[in-house]
């Protein structure tokens, strides 16, 4: 009978929010800062997006320390607003105006490998890098072209296009828990590998489709808060 007894007390201290292991699964959400610099559009553009993202992480720790792991990411942005800076060559003869934000719809799943320092009890920070793959389903998009040389003119065509990104990503966290529960802030950064879009362009009743790699450069940041749940 006092085995028993004693089985039961270790098993309920095992269930107990302080034995929790380190290992997690949660959401983050926060603004994401993202800035492309393309050499081969218009001599040079600057292209800032601004989305908000929701993400579900996690990660799982192997050591017996619980100290390094996997982790794994399924995110999701909603682009809110575009900004644009054009260099138009000088001879340009055209001016370009857009009726709504490029950018649309991202998903973006991750791997990466993470790194957990325990300070005390209760707090940790998580460290992480891996690679990010980004589909971006853009918005449908209505630019007018205006003739310098006739500016009442204006030439109308309609483009939709898709974007596939490799990403190098690097996140840090500082991590607060309440036995199982935790919450954390950090930042998110990322930095594009490759870019490849696909741009469907309908004018005149006439529809042609594209694709090519694009040479730019993108940089995300995006600094979030999360609550996570740890096993």
């Amino acid at each position: 009978m006092k085995k028993i007894a004693l089985a039961l007390v270790a098993l309920l201290i095992a269930m107990s929010p302080l034995a929790a292991g380190e290992s997690w699964i949660g959401i983050t959400t926060g603004p994401a800062f993202e800035i492309t610099a393309a050499d081969e559009f218009n001599n040079g553009d600057m292209i800032t997006d601004f989305n908000w993202d929701l993400n579900i992480e996690g990660a799982y720790y192997f050591d017996e320390a619980e100290t390094l792991g996997i982790g794994g990411k399924l995110g999701f942005g909603f682009n809110y607003a575009t900004t644009y800076r054009i260099k138009m060559p000088i001879s340009a003869n055209f001016t370009y105006f857009y009726d709504n934000p490029i950018a649309g719809t991202k998903i973006a799943p991750a791997v990466t490998f993470q790194y957990r320092l325990g300070i005390s009890d209760a707090l940790d920070l998580r460290f992480g890098a891996g690679f990010q793959y980004v589909y971006t389903i853009g918005n449908p998009v209505s630019i007018s072209q205006q003739i310098s040389f006739n500016p009442d003119r204006f030439f109308t065509f309609y483009q939709n296009y898709s974007i596939h990104t490799l990403e190098l990503i690097a996140n840090a966290d500082a991590v607060y828990s309440f036995g199982n529960i935790q919450v954390f802030g950090g930042i998110d950064l990322g930095v594009s590998l490759m870019n490849y879009a696909s741009v469907r362009t309908e004018s005149n009743g006439r529809v042609e489709t594209a694709g090519d790699s694009l040479d730019c450069f993108q940089m995300s940041i995006t600094p979030r808060i999360g609550v996570s749940y740890a096993f």
